[in-house]
């Protein structure tokens, strides 16, 4: 089991606009500090247990050469946010929308409000001796998963002063039974102290469906006619049908990148040939630069209309992430001190992570950050029990998304960077715009909502216990 907590802050860069027709209290404030309040639903205060179960088995030796296992395991990751806003004498508030407008709205809303994910995968995998010094191996896994999330979108077009009236709440739970992926991998012994191995993981794609939800802010729609937001009819929805007003059908695609990793292991051995200790060293490879990795999909089977009855669909959206790959090394190595029929075993080990958001891309609602690990931890051995624990930080310090960029009206003179009314195309804006629901994402006004410093770390514990027989 590991047990994960995640400590992040966001500091974005600017102050809040004037807005037109209001007279909001904070209007040219700097923006203020937001951080991650949440708690992990099943664990203790903010951190989160994700556990592994597996039995192994080589069947009694009925089949040479074979092993079989089955278990459960989660990604090791953090997917939970909650965030909160430092309000002047009151400290650090989550935001409540349309309660009141002398609140400062949270300047990471259009990023992501709130999110608890979920994703385990019951797994079966079988080895075979080929040779006496080679193994090889595959897996199969059959995954579930669940996600609840809310985040603010332009519910008034061209709202690039983030006026908080023109915004929208939108809140999503999607759940996916089939979440299929494989894996596949070798270990090679080409003498006594050496071992060499490999793997490579298929990407997992998710595909949740599920229902929706949507607040709209007193000043939407761009008329001043009020608008609210229903269901399409059956015979056009592309998620589902069966949609009610306030709980809209939606559906979302994501996906974790397929990885490969190369290790080798070097074993001190004792002069009855029993590992007294070992040095390892692994690299790998995380595909997150692929398309479907670093782009989220996310469609609403709903339309917004005016009381008098003209409407717009809302567009499938694209949640862009800048991702790229991430090239990883870790070197660990181990000690064991024998006790009478017992073994102490001693662990430590460092780590590093490419990054995988590209520059300007660093953003609240996935961490991309470059990641250092270093981590100790020890063993317990006695008769067919062993008992492990273990320490770890991870290390990301500040990412400084550069720019400041703010058009000021949605007038095409004042729109982009230099309020010249030239917007950068989609692929090479550096950094996140909102949602717009009503444009499609190469419509969208550019308004970057990820300028400023992201500080970031984890400490992790981990515990586990193995029972041979």
């Amino acid at each position: 089991m590991a047990i994960i907590d995640y400590t992040m802050s966001f500091q974005r860069r600017g102050t809040y606009d004037a807005i037109p027709n209001a007279d909001l209290v904070y209007e040219g404030e700097p923006y203020p500090l937001v951080e991650d309040a949440s708690k992990a639903p099943l664990g203790i205060g903010g951190f989160q247990p994700i556990p592994v179960i597996a039995v192994t088995t080589d069947l009694g030796g009925k089949v040479p050469n074979l092993r079989l296992a089955a278990g459960v395991y989660a990604p090791n990751s953090y997917p939970f946010r909650d965030l909160c806003t430092h309000q002047p004498g009151r400290g650090c508030e989550k935001y409540k929308p349309n309660v009141s407008e002398e609140d400062r709205p949270t300047p990471a809303r259009y990023d992501v409000a709130t999110r608890e994910a979920l994703l385990f995968m019951p797994t079966i995998a079988a080895s075979y001796r080929v040779l006496p010094n080679l193994d090889v191996g595959a897996r199969f896994g059959w995954g579930f998963s669940e996600v609840k999330s809310s985040v603010y979108v332009w519910s008034s077009p061209g709202n690039v002063v983030e006026d908080v009236g023109g915004d929208g709440l939108l809140e999503i739970e999607g759940k996916d039974n089939f979440v299929p992926s494989y894996g596949v991998g070798f270990a090679w012994r080409p003498a006594p102290a050496i071992e060499v191995a490999g793997n490579y993981n298929s990407e997992i794609t998710i595909k949740g469906k599920g229902t929706a939800r949507t607040t709209l802010g007193p000043r939407s729609g761009s008329t001043g006619i009020p608008v609210m937001v229903i269901p399409v009819p059956d015979e056009v929805a592309r998620c589902a049908p069966g949609g009610q007003p306030g709980a809209l059908k939606a559906c979302i695609t994501a996906e974790l990148p397929r990885s490969a990793y190369l290790g080798g292991r070097y074993k001190f051995l004792g002069a009855d040939g029993t590992e007294r200790g070992d040095l390892e060293l692994n690299v790998g490879w995380e595909n997150w630069g692929a398309e479907a990795s670093t782009n989220y999909h996310v469609q609403i089977d709903s339309e917004i209309v005016t009381s008098g009855g003209g409407g717009f669909a809302i567009k499938q959206n694209t949640v862009r992430h800048g991702f790229q790959d991430v090239f990883t090394a870790r070197l660990g190595g181990s000690w064991r001190f024998p006790l009478g029929d017992h073994t102490l075993i001693a662990r430590g080990g460092l780590g590093h992570d490419t990054a995988a958001a590209q520059d300007g891309w660093h953003r609240v609602d996935v961490d991309g950050a470059a990641r250092t690990t270093i981590t100790a931890g020890g063993g317990f051995k006695t008769g067919r029990w062993q008992i492990d624990a273990g320490f770890g930080v991870v290390l990301e310090g500040s990412n400084d998304n550069p720019g400041d960029c703010n058009p000021i009206s949605p007038q095409p003179g004042d729109l982009g960077c230099n309020r010249d009314g030239v917007q950068a195309p989609i692929d090479e804006r550096q950094g996140p715009d909102p949602i717009n629901p009503l444009l499609v994402p190469d419509q969208q006004l550019q308004s970057p909502v990820s300028q400023g410093v992201i500080k970031s770390h984890y400490v992790m514990f981990m515990l586990g216990a193995t029972a041979s027989f």
